[in-house]
């Protein structure tokens, strides 16, 4: 129960750091315009996800190689938000190992290069920028405003949980038994649901007393097409070619 306790809490700090928006400095992908970097890397993020050939990853790999060293992106951020999924997902399939050894890791192969670009666009873009860029590709107010929403609070409710458990550990003065383990951990759970619900209504409060924004009322700025777009659409574009001629 300690080790669930330890991943549970291991998840819970990895999933806060993976849902928030820190842009690092770099050149090339923090300076892209945004509608035009969000479609490119998902893209991307779709090839990843549609093919089990060694051949097309290892494209998909290199392309991922050029982008981050370009983008300068640093490698420890990267790996800290990159590595749990993948790790997990081969965790999960590992009772096939002997079975297909090789589906597994093309598998969790596969998983690393969606994720890692997914990451490369959270690490690169402002969150306001994510919502003008819906905006400017006419999603429907109401879904924008459920995104807005959902990561406001996913990062609150993660945080929350990550909080209890810490508490819980340095409370800690001796080993519990079984029994002690499931009654101060269903504890731990109602005081989650409470407290997150609690800090939910105080946040939308005070964004509503700072004057929140409907996602109409986000500024679309003009679209910016320079070198660094042309650049990238380049490298988005010989990339997938060279992935569906293989």
């Amino acid at each position: 129960m300690e080790i669930l306790e330890r991943t549970v809490k291991e998840a819970s700090s990895f999933f806060q750091s993976f849902f928030s928006y820190e842009v690092v400095g770099g050149r090339f992908l923090q300076n892209l315009d945004p509608r035009i970097k969000m479609p490119g890397l998902f893209a991307l993020v779709l090839a990843s996800v549609t093919t089990f050939t060694p051949e097309k990853l290892f494209i998909l790999f290199v392309c991922l190689f050029i982008i981050i060293t370009t983008s300068r992106i640093p490698l420890k951020t990267y790996g800290q938000r990159v590595w749990m999924i993948p790790v997990f997902s081969f965790f999960i399939l590992s009772p096939y190992i002997l079975a297909d050894f090789e589906y597994i890791l093309l598998f969790s192969f596969r998983v690393f290069l969606a994720v890692s670009f997914l990451t490369l666009f959270m690490l690169s873009t402002r969150f306001g920028d994510i919502v003008h860029t819906l905006r400017f590709y006419k999603v429907p107010d109401i879904l924008v405003t459920v995104f807005m929403l959902t990561y406001q609070y996913i990062i609150l409710m993660f945080s929350e949980l990550y909080r209890i458990l810490l508490a819980r550990e340095s409370r800690k003065v001796k080993n519990e038994s079984f029994s002690e383990i499931w009654k101060n951990g269903g504890a731990a759970v109602g005081s989650f649901f409470i407290r997150s619900f609690e800090r939910a209504e105080r946040v939308h409060l005070a964004s509503l007393a700072r004057g929140s924004k409907s996602p109409s009322n986000y500024y679309a700025q003009k679209l910016r097409f320079g070198l660094f777009e042309c650049v990238f659409i380049i490298i988005v574009f010989a990339t997938l070619l060279t992935y569906f001629y293989v």
